[in-house]
């Protein structure tokens, strides 16, 4: 087994590769948006670490947690949709079972750590594309 499987469900996923499509892309970035999370990034404290526990802490409280998770996965076997990862967190955020619940919060603070980078990066280059010329 791959050590970067997730399972939820009986379900294995892989997690974010340096691959994403523009669609999935796309999805993380509004999905973060959504959760305030980039408005975070760009006001960053200089310790990475606190920035992304709060990071983690804005994600969780606003709800947006299952919605990234599921712009993060993409089920072996298929190929990442907006449709599947709409359908996915849906699935992610009704789920009882207490693996399935310590497997996506493990899953969700690993792609917070790892994203905090990429989102910071894309935040710089996105607030100067939205700047009027």
């Amino acid at each position: 087994m791959e050590e970067n499987l997730i399972v939820i469900g009986g379900r294995k996923f892989h997690g974010v590769s340096q691959e994403l499509s523009a669609a999935q892309d796309d999805y993380i970035i509004g999905q973060l948006r959504l959760a305030g999370a980039l408005d975070l990034v760009l006001g960053a404290q200089k310790n990475p670490e606190a920035t992304a526990e709060i990071l983690l802490t804005q994600i969780m409280i606003s709800g947006r947690g299952p919605h990234v998770l599921a712009g993060c996965l993409t089920e072996v076997g298929k190929q990442w949709t907006f449709e599947e990862a709409t359908r996915n967190a849906g699935v992610f955020a009704s789920t009882t079972n207490n693996e399935d619940k310590q497997a996506m919060r493990t899953a969700i603070v690993g792609f917070v750590v790892g994203f905090f980078q990429y989102a910071t990066a894309f935040a710089a280059i996105s607030r100067k594309s939205s700047l009027p010329n």
